[in-house]
């Protein structure tokens, strides 16, 4: 066998996991956290709604809701219709005090995916926040009867009997 064959076998593999090791260490920045992973798709595929929307919440979940709006509009520019966006976007609206314009997304939403049990939950709340019982019930009640096992039943039934004891209770 020739030595410099071997050698030149070993050269070849010690570079190739030597690249392999560096992309690997390079792609791990991208995965530090959902606004460094979602920033990075949207940087490859700008015209993804689903992407746009994903780094908004994302960007909402740290309390950047004013980026994260910028992020749902761009997801509503490529993809009209998208229910999730309008929720998202009402979501980040309802953080920062902008109730109007909140309740203006989730009537959106509610009419591009009505059967959405997190839409009803998350507009529920904003109206039971914002002391608006006798809209908040049958809104958190549609959000029982699309999802009676959902994660947020119990505390939205916690929101129902404190709304029955304000209306019925005096």
């Amino acid at each position: 066998m020739n030595i410099k064959k071997e050698w030149a076998d070993i050269s070849i593999i010690v570079i190739i996991i030597a690249a392999l090791i560096y992309l690997t260490y390079d792609r791990n920045k991208v995965w530090q956290d959902d606004v460094t992973l979602w920033a990075d798709v949207v940087a490859k595929a700008p015209d993804n709604a689903r992407a746009h929307n994903n780094l908004g919440r994302a960007l909402g979940v740290n309390g950047r809701d004013l980026e994260a709006i910028l992020e749902f509009k761009k997801a509503l520019d490529i993809l009209p219709g998208y229910g999730l966006a309008y929720m998202n976007m009402a979501v980040s609206y309802g953080r920062v005090e902008m109730i109007p314009e909140a309740e203006f997304y989730y009537k959106k939403a509610i009419y591009f995916h009505p059967d959405l049990a997190d839409i009803y939950y998350n507009y529920g709340f904003l109206l039971y926040s914002r002391q608006r019982y006798e809209e908040a019930l049958p809104v958190l009640n549609r959000y029982i009867e699309l999802d009676p096992t959902g994660p947020f039943v119990p505390f939205t039934n916690r929101l129902l009997e404190d709304i029955a004891k304000k209306n019925y209770g005096k």
